[in-house]
């Protein structure tokens, strides 16, 4: 028969709500009566809660997942994918994942404040790689373990990503199985992300003189915008390559009524709701397979101070 909490208190000859409060590290609980909890619920086994044995052996059943505070990041179903893919492999380890999402850096950087002092989480997953990050210092500073999805050459830490110029290579070259095309216009954000610089110059090493590659950047908070910059930017253009599905899915729209529409490449395959996708084919990045890896790692390397990359292809 499993443990409870009142088994606790009995042999430990405390109330139930000493116990409770002893298990969460509450702060006015004497130390050598936590100590004398630890120990009792250590030795009944009690499990139906995680803290337990987190406070008896100074770790946590729990790795924290980090995202930016960023809405689109929030929505992004790619990243949703990323954290299936995690809780995948936390829970093939016996371990669960908690979540630090807000609107703001400041609370983000709270709510990791209270996984680490509070919930004694340990190993952390950043669902993005920014190159000044005070959550990140913050988690340096206290000797924590993380892992990153993205990349950066310049930075000394453990990182899983796409080998996005592969990728882009690869959508150059699906590109010219489905149409003859000699001038592709390429879609990416304002924002500057590496993934796309790394796509581009993918695709460049495909479409190679005398083919040409135009490169636009679309504002996607402004979809009406967004559209008619594709639109009035097609002019010579007979192929486009997207730096995502979301850019994908503008493109698409922009020749819903087209007899021969021009052929789309983009990445991710998350795209679930076109009636006909005959002119536009999607990469699948794996964002799943991203997940466990990172998962993987937090637990399986011994050093994250040093530059390491994880290519998945």
């Amino acid at each position: 028969m499993t443990a409870t909490i009142k088994d606790i208190a009995t042999k430990a000859g405390v109330s139930t709500s000493t116990v409770s409060r002893a298990l969460n590290d509450d702060p006015h609980i004497l130390q050598e009566t936590k100590t004398k909890i630890m120990q009792v619920a250590h030795d009944l086994d009690y499990k139906t809660n995680f803290n337990a044995k987190t406070l008896a052996t100074g770790g946590s059943r729990s790795v924290g997942i980090i995202f930016p505070s960023n809405e689109r990041y929030q929505t992004n179903p790619f990243y949703l994918e990323i954290i299936s893919g995690i809780g995948s492999e936390l829970n093939r380890r016996g371990f669960v994942s908690t979540v630090a999402l807000a609107d703001s850096t400041d609370q983000i950087m709270e709510i990791v404040g209270t996984m680490a002092h509070q919930a004694h989480i340990t190993k952390y997953i950043f669902l993005y790689f920014e190159q000044n990050d005070a959550i990140r210092d913050y988690l340096d500073q206290h000797h924590l373990d993380y892992v990153i999805i993205g990349n950066d050459p310049q930075t000394n830490r453990v990182f899983i990503d796409n080998d996005n110029q592969l990728f882009g290579k690869l959508a150059g070259e699906k590109l010219l199985t489905m149409s003859a095309v000699k001038h592709v216009l390429f879609l990416e954000t304002q924002r500057n992300l590496k993934f796309e610089e790394e796509r581009l110059t993918g695709l460049k090493s495909t479409l190679t003189s005398p083919r040409k590659v135009t490169t636009l950047s679309v504002d996607l908070k402004e979809p009406r915008q967004a559209l008619t910059d594709i639109q009035t930017n097609l002019t010579g253009v007979d192929g486009i390559v997207a730096s995502q599905d979301e850019l994908g899915e503008f493109a698409y729209q922009a020749f819903l009524h087209e007899e021969q529409p021009l052929p789309i490449v983009t990445f991710n395959n998350l795209l679930h709701g076109f009636p006909d996708r005959k002119n536009i084919y999607s990469f699948d990045l794996k964002p799943r397979k991203i997940g466990e890896i990172a998962a993987q790692k937090v637990f399986e390397l011994a050093d994250f101070s040093q530059h390491q990359l994880f290519l998945i292809k």
